[in-house]
């Protein structure tokens, strides 16, 4: 056998494991891009992951000093090698944002449902 037609059956295989998983050739352009479970294509920002971290401080409770937890981290980096992880003052920041920008949608909310009751 030539090594081009060992080449040709690796590709082959490639393309007939992405067509399973169900990925296109634009979904493998994405750079950091990796696929979930649900066989989408789910592109890592660092402000998704801010936003992640900010959720989880707010909706579970969780103390802004978590992301210091070194379990955490290994997990972190498990997942995808090389990220950062924000500091808990970055944590407290984009709480404390999305804190703000809430509570005016809150106070919006209940002055047109005021309003509509008079």
């Amino acid at each position: 056998m030539k090594t081009g037609d060992g080449t040709k059956n690796l590709a082959r295989a490639i393309v007939e494991c992405n067509e399973r998983r169900g990925v296109t050739s634009d979904d493998l352009s994405s750079v950091g891009a990796q696929q979930t479970i649900e066989k989408s294509v789910s592109e890592y920002t660092p402000a998704k992951h801010r936003a992640l971290i900010a959720m989880r401080c707010c909706v579970s409770k969780r103390p802004f000093n978590m992301v210091r937890d070194p379990h955490y981290a290994e997990e972190i980096r498990l997942l995808r090698p090389g990220t950062d992880i924000p500091s808990p003052a970055t944590v407290s920041r984009d709480v404390n944002q999305v804190y703000t920008l809430g509570s005016k949608q809150v106070k919006e909310y209940f002055l047109v449902c005021c309003l509509q009751t008079h």
